[in-house]
C-alpha cells in the first residue's frame, strides 16, 4: 500500500465556514515491540473498529481498535509466514481483503485472504497467480492496485530478461474477487534511458500507466508516451505526448474518473538540467474523442520570491516535488507540491539524485522483474535508506496551484513551512484532511522542542487560513503525520512514537463557525 494515502476527490464542495479545530484526541497504548522492527499500515475504519496490520520480524497480525483505541482484538495471520514477500491492503467500510505472496520451492504464490471487520480471518485463501522463478530467481513478483472506488482491483507482475521489451501480466478482479480478465503482453523500453511512472486502473477496469524517455540516466525527460490497456481487451494502447522543446523531470499521473480524463504533469526547465521553470499539463480524453490539451505556465518573480525558501529566486522551485493531483468541483484539478531535500557530510543530494537515485521514493529497477515504488507499509524509517553516513532531512514549503478544466491556471499560493530532522523523515511533511469544504494541511512544527500540529486551510478560491495549532497533545507523542489517514468526514487516525514505541491516535475534528 502506499505509504502516503492521497486524497480521492476535492470535488462537489459546498463552501462552509472552514475551521478545523481538535474536540478530542485518544491514544492507543503504545506498542511495546522494538519501535525499529516494527512495521505497520493503517487500513482505516472498517465497520466500527479502526485496524491496523503490523509486522515484527516474522509475526504478521491484525490489531483492531475500538472508538477509545482499546484493543479489541489482535489476530495473527497464520497464513503469513517468514516466506512472505510481500503483502497488499484494499480495505472497504465492512471487509478488506489481504493480497500477499510468498515463496515456496522455485514457486511465488500470490494469495488472497478476506478479513472481516472483527479482525478475524474469513474462509480459506484463494489463489490468485503462481510464478515459476526457479531456485536464484528475484522473487518480488507482483503489485497490487485497485480503482478510486475500489470496484476494480488489479495485480499485476512485468518481467524483462532482455533490454528490448518487458511482459505484463494483468489479472483485473471485481469487489468480489472474482476473475474479470487475465491478459498478457509486450511493451517496448530501453534499459537505463526509459523509466515507468505509477501505475493505475480506473473504475472502468483500464490500466494505464506513462513511459518517459530520457538520453542517459540521471537526465532530463525528452518525450513522454501514455499506454492503456483498456479493461475489456489484451492489447495496449499507446499515445505519444509532445511536449516540444522543453524538459521534464518527474511526470505525475492523474486518472479523472468523473470526467474520463488522464491528467500528465510535470515541473519543468527550458534548458538541460536547468532550473525548474514551470508547470507542465497535458489533459488526455481517455476515449480520444477529443484532442489533447497542453499548456505550459511559467512562475513568475512573485511566486517564486513567495517559494524560494533557503534558494535563490531563480532556482526556487528546484527542490520541489508533486504530492498530490486533487480532481475539483469545476472539472478543475489542484497540484501540490513540497520542497524536500537532505544533507549529509559530504554533499547535498541534487534534484536528480532524488529523481533519478537516491530517493527512494522514485523509480525501481526493472532489470528482470518489475516491482511496486511504493512501500508495502506504512512506516519503516530504519531500513528506508541505504546511507551510511549521517543524513539531515529537510521538509519545507508547500506550494498549490489550481488549474481549470483546459488546464489554465486560476492561482496559486505558498504554505510556509520549515521542518528538519536526522537520519529519517518520518516526522517531517504533512497530510490532507477535507471538512467543512476546505483542505487542511496539517503538519508538525516544534516550539521550544513542544510538538505542536498546525493547521492551514485552503478554500476552493484559494484563501489560505491559519488555524489555530492542536496544542492539547500528551506529553511525549510526536505525530507521524504523513502516514495519517482520514477515516470518515470527522476523524483521523495518525500513527505517532512515544518513547521508543509506536501508538495510534484518534483525533476527532468538528467544524466551528469563527
Amino acid at each position: 500500500m502506499q505509504h502516503v494515502r492521497f486524497l480521492l476527490g476535492w470535488i462537489g464542495l459546498v463552501v462552509f465556514p472552514a475551521v478545523l479545530s481538535a474536540q478530542h484526541i485518544t491514544y492507543s497504548e503504545a506498542d511495546r515491540e522494538d519501535m525499529r522492527q516494527l512495521r505497520f499500515d493503517v487500513l482505516g475504519k472498517i465497520g466500527n473498529t479502526y485496524m491496523v496490520y503490523k509486522n515484527t520480524r516474522s509475526k504478521h497480525y491484525i490489531t483492531v481498535y475500538d472508538q477509545d483505541m482499546k484493543i479489541v482484538r489482535n489476530t495473527d495471520l497464520d497464513a503469513l509466514n517468514d516466506r512472505l514477500i510481500n503483502v497488499d491492503f484494499v480495505a472497504y467500510s465492512d471487509f478488506a481483503y489481504m493480497i500477499f505472496q510468498y515463496q515456496k520451492k522455485g514457486i511465488v504464490y500470490c494469495m488472497a485472504q478476506k478479513i472481516g471487520s472483527d479482525g478475524v480471518v474469513q474462509g480459506e485463501p484463494q489463489l490468485l497467480d503462481t510464478t515459476n522463478i526457479g531456485i536464484f530467481g528475484d522473487n518480488k513478483i507482483y503489485s497490487t492496485i485497485n480503482s478510486e472506488d475500489k470496484s476494480k482491483i488489479m495485480v499485476f507482475k512485468i518481467k524483462g530478461k532482455t533490454s528490448d521489451y518487458l511482459t505484463f501480466t494483468t489479472i483485473l478482479l471485481d469487489q468480489h474477487l472474482a476473475v474479470q480478465r487475465k491478459s498478457r503482453f509486450t511493451f517496448r523500453v530501453e534499459e537505463h534511458r526509459d523509466l515507468l511512472t505509477d501505475f493505475y486502473v480506473n473504475n472502468d477496469g483500464d490500466f494505464v500507466f506513462g513511459r518517459c524517455e530520457r538520453p542517459n540516466n540521471r537526465d532530463n525527460i525528452l518525450h513522454v508516451t501514455l499506454a492503456m490497456k483498456p479493461a475489456a481487451g489484451d492489447s495496449l494502447q499507446t499515445m505519444p505526448i509532445d511536449i516540444g522543446n522543453i524538459f521534464l523531470d518527474d511526470v505525475k499521473l492523474k486518472v479523472d474518473n468523473f470526467h474520463q480524463r488522464i491528467l500528465v504533469n510535470s515541473f519543468y526547465s527550458n534548458a538541460h538540467r536547468g532550473n525548474v521553470d514551470g508547470l507542465f499539463t497535458c489533459i488526455v480524453d481517455k476515449n480520444g474523442q477529443t484532442a489533447p490539451k497542453m499548456d505550459t505556465i511559467a512562475f513568475g518573480q512573485d511566486l517564486r520570491a513567495r517559494a524560494k525558501g533557503e534558494n535563490s529566486v531563480r532556482g526556487a522551485f528546484n527542490d520541489y516535488f508533486i504530492k498530490h493531483i486533487i480532481i475539483t468541483g469545476n472539472q478543475g484539478f489542484l497540484i501540490t507540491a513540497e520542497s524536500e531535500y537532505s544533507t549529509n557530510r559530504q554533499t547535498p543530494f541534487n534534484r536528480y539524485d532524488y529523481l533519478y537515485g537516491a530517493n527512494p521514493y522514485f523509480y525501481p529497477n526493472y532489470d528482470y522483474y518489475y516491482y511496486s515504488p511504493w512501500s508495502n507499509y506504512g512506516w519503516n524509517p530504519y531500513y528506508r535508506y541505504g546511507y551510511y553516513q549521517p543524513t539531515r532531512f529537510y521538509s519545507d514549503n508547500i506550494a498549490l496551484f489550481a488549474l481549470d478544466k483546459d488546464g489554465k491556471l486560476e492561482w496559486t499560493n505558498i504554505i510556509p513551512k520549515s521542518q528538519y530532522d536526522d537520519d529519517e523523515d518520518s516526522r517531517l511533511s504533512f497530510q490532507i484532511m477535507l471538512q467543512g469544504g476546505a483542505l487542511h494541511f496539517l503538519y508538525n512544527e516544534w516550539n521550544r522542542r513542544t510538538p505542536i500540529l498546525s493547521d492551514d486551510s485552503v478554500t476552493p478560491d484559494g484563501q489560505l487560513t491559519r488555524q489555530e495549532p492542536l496544542h492539547n497533545l500528551d506529553r511525549g507523542y510526536e505525530f507521524l503525520i504523513r502516514y495519517g489517514l482520514q477515516v470518515n468526514a470527522t476523524q483521523m487516525i495518525v500513527p505517532c512514537t512515544y518513547r521508543n514505541s509506536i501508538a495510534f491516535a484518534l483525533i476527532d475534528f468538528d467544524a466551528s463557525t469563527p
